[in-house]
């Protein structure tokens, strides 16, 4: 089965696993508005007053990245799948994952991921890179396919 539409690029987005598994503003729901104090009993989370269409942190389901509209999704917007997976490939080289303390690869490598990105964009699923970068923080990006069939056919295509 080939995938018949086009890929829209987003990230990449850059912070701490504690901001990652904020799991409230991940989710275009309403949420609980105690969920809006910091555990400790704080002021409220600022960046839950930020709509989920304008936040950066990546969304729990990919395909709800089709939400949001940064105004530079034009140019990270494919009809080919080497597009794609360039733009993918030249944020990895950018940002590598940070090895592991023993010095061994902290991943299968870049050939064996854009081989496997190539694959599952040609089959309409979607491509998340989400891995330490030297330090505490992590990194995130993604190619989404457009239309997010079969599970999100009723978001619209983001440009329109």
């Amino acid at each position: 089965m080939e995938f018949s539409g086009h890929w829209h690029g987003y990230g990449p987005w850059i912070g701490t696993s504690d901001q990652y598994h904020t799991e409230y503003l991940r989710r275009p729901t309403p949420f609980n508005v105690n969920d809006l104090r910091s555990p400790k009993g704080g002021s409220p989370d600022q960046a839950s007053y930020v709509s989920f269409e304008q936040r950066t942190i990546p969304p729990m389901f990919t395909g709800h990245y089709l939400l949001r509209r940064p105004a530079d999704l034009d140019a990270r917007t494919w009809k080919d799948v080497d597009s794609a997976v360039s733009w993918l490939s030249t944020l990895y080289r950018r940002h590598p994952p940070a090895p592991h303390a023993d010095g061994r690869a902290a991943d299968c490598g870049l050939p064996a991921r854009t081989d496997y990105a190539r694959t599952a964009l040609d089959h309409g699923c979607d491509v998340v890179w989400c891995y330490y970068l030297p330090g505490t923080q992590l990194i995130n990006y993604a190619v989404v396919c457009c239309p997010n069939l079969p599970l999100h056919p009723d978001i619209p295509c983001p440009l329109g």
